[in-house]
Order: C-alpha cells, then structure tokens, then sequence
C-alpha cells in the first residue's frame, strides 16, 4: 500500500484514457483525496477507483488486464486502477458530478469526487473502514462537521435513510473524541 499522490491520480486517468480513448475520467474512493484533502494523514491504498462517465463498461477486460491487480502497472506504481461505474454513487445526493473538482489536465477531464459526497458515500456504507475513513478526512479538515451534517440532511435521503447515516456519523465522532 502506498500514499496516492495527484501525480498518481493523473497517471491513472492517462493510463485508463489510452486504452478505452475517453477523455473524460471520474476518480472516485479514497485514493481522491489525494487531490481532495491532501492533509489526509496516514490514508494508505494499494487502488485508485475510476470511471469513464461516457463508456462506463467499454474496455473493462483491456484495463483490468493493463492497468489492474497483479498487472504489470501495478508493479511499475505501486497501486493498481480499479475499474467502477456510476453505481457506485447511486444512492448519492444529486449534483455530485456538478460538485466535483477539476484535477487539472492538458487533454483530459478529471473529476474528482467532492470531499463532501466521499463522507456520505463512506457514512452510508458504514463499513469499519469506512468509517475510519470519515474520521481520517474530518481530521485533515476539508469539510466540516457542520457541513457533513447540512449535507446529509439537505440530502434528499429518506428519513430513515438520514437515520442510518447519522448513526454511523456519531460512531465516527466517537472515535475521534476518545
């Protein structure tokens, strides 16, 4: 596992460009906060997940085989790029793709999910890891928890949707205030 730099994040995105001809990348998971919230200490990944928003499952065995697990990248970087689709943010409040950053590029489109969709994604997977990853990028600080809390309320969620994800939220700030 190693530390995703942005260098890394543009690397994937050419690499994934070159085999599917897309131009337009998504960089989704934790590896975005490698241009997200670069003061995310300590976040170690071995994958950088990603789509082509316009050829979602074009390509898949030609990545996986170039650029995936136990590929020849993989050895060369140190991480491998793990191939995703918008179903990963299906349950996301709208406006996602418009809250996106820019990773900037000369040739390609490289979005990157906003800090703020990565904690609700993370929250309402509310997996171990997860949350220890909410806890990671509260402490590097590029969203607050005032901020994190309007999101998920102003979330279109349903209550009992809100519920769950407030409950994993409060898991998380207890945690960091141990």
């Amino acid at each position: 596992m190693k530390r995703i730099t942005p260098e890394d994040l543009t690397r994937a995105a050419e690499a994934v460009a070159e085999i599917t001809g897309q131009s337009h990348i998504f960089i989704v998971g934790m590896a975005s906060t490698a241009f997200s919230a670069p003061n995310v200490a300590g976040m170690l990944t071995d994958d950088i997940d990603l789509f082509t928003p316009e050829l979602e499952t074009g390509f898949l065995d030609e990545v996986i085989a170039a650029v995936g697990e136990g590929s020849q990248f993989e050895a060369d970087h140190g991480f491998y790029v793990e191939r995703v689709g918008t179903w990963v943010l299906l349950t996301q409040p709208r406006g996602w793709m418009e809250r996106a950053l820019v990773l900037p590029h000369p040739t390609l489109m490289i979005h990157i999910l906003h800090p703020l969709d990565l904690v609700y994604n993370k929250l309402e997977a509310g997996r171990k890891k997860d949350l220890e990853a909410v806890a990671q990028v509260l402490k590097a600080g590029p969203v607050t928890l005032d901020e994190v809390q309007d999101f998920i309320h102003q979330s279109g969620a349903t209550e009992e949707t809100k519920d769950e994800i407030l409950k994993n939220l409060s898991r998380v700030l207890q945690t960091l205030n141990r």
